[in-house]
């Protein structure tokens, strides 16, 4: 029983590892006189190292893959840099490291969905982005980047990113410390909001505090599909897996006026 439970308890902390790899900045469309072309960063937020191995980075089309080599580990607080061609990403950055490639397809400078997925074909983390308001319109070819003001934020929403900032971040910062993260991110969620478990297996909690009165609980999945539409008057929502798919999902939670509050993501195996 012992050997059994210290089984359980390790994957659930590799699957707990899995969900903290954020797309945490972009670079969609470079600036005419620092021609990187397309880049990605990613940043392990979680406290232990974690391997992606045979991880699939895609964008909107199925068919358009890089897969991350074997023996790709990510240590606790690194970044990892994933470019669209490499000679021209180093002849800009030479001393940024590590850095993967090519992944030949780029993105869109309008606007797209880009995916990250493990070894097993789950999604593990998503963004859509655009070059358009509410989203940092910057980054939109006049050579900043989007960078994720915090990793603790949600990054599948517009308010939580930012265009980098000189004299730091003028192109970007890959591999380092994103030039917005100093704004901090205590204006950007009302209200404090715990998931537990998370990943979801059969049920999990979502509590909400520094809040008084009737909520909602909306949860979308990455298409932007509503899945589940929950209320509450005790700042406690239980979600059940029921006939939820594996993927990422996003949470959002709203007074009883329908003002937005706060959100996070929750990852269903």
């Amino acid at each position: 029983m012992k050997k059994t439970l210290l089984l359980i308890s390790l994957v659930l902390l590799f699957i707990n590892a899995n969900s903290q790899i954020v797309i945490n900045e972009i670079n969609y469309k470079d600036a005419i006189d620092f021609p990187t072309k397309d880049w990605i960063e990613l940043y392990n937020n979680s406290g232990s190292s974690v391997d992606i191995s045979n991880w699939v980075f895609k964008d909107s089309d199925d068919l358009h893959e890089f897969v991350i080599p074997n023996g790709t580990v990510m240590e606790s607080g690194s970044y990892l840099v994933l470019v669209q061609f490499l000679a021209d990403f180093q002849a800009q950055f030479p001393g940024v490291s590590p850095v993967l490639g090519d992944f030949e397809f780029g993105m869109s400078g309008g606007g797209e969905l880009i995916r990250l997925f493990n070894d097993n074909d789950v999604l593990i983390d998503f963004v859509e982005y655009s070059d358009m308001e509410p989203w940092p319109t910057e980054p939109d070819g006049n050579g900043p980047t989007l960078e994720l003001i915090s990793p603790d934020l949600d990054n599948a929403l517009a308010s939580s990113w930012g265009a980098s900032i000189a004299p730091d971040g003028v192109h970007g910062t890959p591999g380092q410390v994103n030039s917005v993260s100093l704004l901090g991110t205590d204006s950007y969620n009302e209200i404090s909001l715990s998931v537990y478990p998370n990943p979801l297996v059969t049920s999990t909690s979502v509590k909400v505090s520094n809040f008084n009165g009737s909520l909602q609980l909306k949860m979308y999945d990455v298409l932007g599909k509503e899945v589940k539409n929950l209320s509450t008057d005790s700042n406690e929502f239980i979600i059940y897996k029921d006939n939820l798919e594996a993927g990422v999902y996003l949470l959002k939670i709203f007074s009883e006026n329908g003002s937005f509050k706060s959100s996070k993501k929750l990852i269903v195996k």
